[in-house]
């Protein structure tokens, strides 16, 4: 007599190790943010503004924040790192040779990008109005798996995203930039790659672009391989002053706008926001105007043809001297 082995488990064995990495990923992001933010007392006024899951695109899990600060920045992608390297060390300890691998990029709102409502979900954006306003971005912010994200900045991300690697996060020109910066005033401690330019379909029209990616290799003995590389072929560390100053040079060549982020406690000065915002904001300001004055308009007809619209003051003030006239008693 035989005895037959059930499988306790009604799904494949990748079936339920995705269903971990959706439910388990974003909890190990949470923890390494707020890790990250206990390094400073004052950054407490970043704890709910951390990495939210967008959505989901097949095996990828999409996280999106608005960026505050150069610190800000570091504490959500020092997190994410910190979550690729802790959940990569969880798969290690299966011996299935499978792995996690990230890429990370910023866009600017709300031009030149755009946030765009999904339709059937819930908003506090009136559907019939395309006027875009703060209290709109801010409902994206909040909920962003209610919201899709569109334009160059968004399409260069997933773009450069092809680029990413088990032992290295990739990073757009914009992100790469920043991150440069904060490095080398020591508010991001990383180490940085960069692999030459490649096209990339869509992007500059489809001149080469900068390969850049932050190193995430886990494991010691291929980052002694890869050090021993480095000096084989003479490849030295990528500097973070020089990795800064050259994708500014290549961004102003380019043509491509360079994203302003201040520090934290430091104000925004309006002069200083880029020039797509302040165009942005000056035909904004001028279809509100047109909006409201269209509005007003279409209330001052409807109240007419109702007999609900206001009298001038002086017929006013006639009409309630007669009416008091009428209702004094006779002698």
């Amino acid at each position: 007599m035989t005895e037959t082995q059930i499988n306790p488990e009604p799904y494949q064995e990748w079936v339920t190790k995705f269903r971990h990495f959706y439910r388990e990923f974003p909890i190990f992001v949470d923890s390494r943010y707020a890790r990250a933010l206990k390094s400073n007392e004052d950054f407490e006024c970043y704890t709910s503004s951390g990495p939210q899951v967008w959505k989901t695109i097949g095996d990828e899990i999409l996280f999106c924040c608005r960026v505050q600060s150069h610190e800000h920045l570091s504490a959500c992608i020092s997190a994410f790192l910190g979550a690729l390297d802790d959940y990569g060390r969880l798969l290690d300890q299966d011996g299935k040779r499978m792995d996690v691998k990230g890429a990370a990029w910023i866009a600017a709102f709300p031009a030149p990008n755009v946030t765009v409502e999904i339709a059937g979900k819930d908003s506090q954006q009136a559907s019939s109005s395309d006027q875009i306003d703060e209290e709109f971005e801010l409902s994206a912010d909040s909920s962003p798996s209610d919201f899709d994200f569109l334009g160059q900045q968004i399409d260069s991300g997933f773009r450069t995203a092809k680029n990413a690697a088990p032992d290295r996060c990739s990073l757009s020109i914009e992100l790469a930039w920043l991150l440069a910066e904060a490095a080398h005033s020591e508010i991001f401690p990383a180490k940085f790659s960069y692999y030459g330019r490649h096209p990339l379909k869509g992007v500059i029209h489809d001149r080469p672009y900068p390969i850049i990616a932050i190193d995430a290799e886990r494991s010691l003995a291929r980052r002694e391989v890869r050090k021993h590389e480095r000096a084989v072929t003479r490849e030295g560390e990528v500097e973070c002053l020089h990795l800064r100053n050259f994708l500014e040079s290549f961004m102003k060549d380019e043509g491509i706008e360079l994203p302003i982020l201040f520090r934290h406690g430091i104000d925004q000065e309006v002069n200083s926001l880029p020039q797509t915002y302040r165009d942005f904001e000056a035909a904004w300001s001028s279809t509100n105007q047109e909006n409201q004055s269209r509005r007003s308009n279409e209330v001052a007809a409807v109240d007419a043809e109702d007999g609900t619209s206001e009298l001038p003051a002086s017929v006013n003030a006639n009409l309630e001297a007669a009416v008091a006239q009428a209702e004094r008693p006779t002698q």
